[in-house]
């Protein structure tokens, strides 16, 4: 069974798939490319003492390159279910408190409901460890033999690059 479809840009990186330029860009032409916008602007269902943290995090997911302007009613959403859920985690503490389980159970469903839709919205904005690990596009090997004196000028380095070169050279010219 095939997997999700990748973009060109990861393909090339994973080295896996070797395309023609005729086939890169017939890819290129059918994916979907957003600009970025100038600012994360908050929607307007957002209650405003929630801004100025979308503000803040939109930012941050702008810089990264993971936020575009379709992304944000769920990041919307996320603020307003965290909001939620510390609502109803306070009210679920409180029943504790109280000894009241039936409406203890009640809160801690409520509370459960609502930090689902946070970590989904969380997943889907790469709010979170595994779902950033799975858009980062992996960089390519670099054979240190071959890089340039640019990428670093200290002592081990300058072995590394001997032996590889030496291994290289080897491998191109046996006896």
């Amino acid at each position: 069974m095939a997997g999700k479809r990748q973009p060109t840009a990861l393909v090339e990186a994973n080295g896996r798939k070797h395309l023609t330029a005729a086939e890169a860009d017939a890819r290129r032409d059918q994916e979907v490319y957003v600009a970025p916008p100038e600012a994360a602007v908050p929607p307007l269902w957002l209650p405003k003492k929630l801004h100025k943290e979308f503000r803040e995090i939109g930012e941050i997911l702008l810089a990264a390159g993971l936020y575009s302007e379709l992304d944000r009613d769920v990041l919307g959403q996320y603020f307003l279910a965290r909001e939620r859920w510390l609502r109803a985690d306070k009210l679920a503490s409180q029943a504790i408190r109280d000894k009241d389980e039936n409406l203890a159970q009640k809160w801690a469903s409520t509370q459960n409901t609502y930090f689902r839709q946070v970590r989904q919205c969380a997943e889907s904005m790469g709010l979170s460890v595994t779902a950033r690990c799975r858009i980062v596009i992996p960089t390519p090997l670099q054979n240190a033999g071959k890089a340039g004196p640019e990428d670093g000028t200290d002592e081990f380095t300058r072995q590394l690059r001997a032996r590889q070169a030496a291994a290289l050279e080897a491998a191109e010219c046996p006896p």
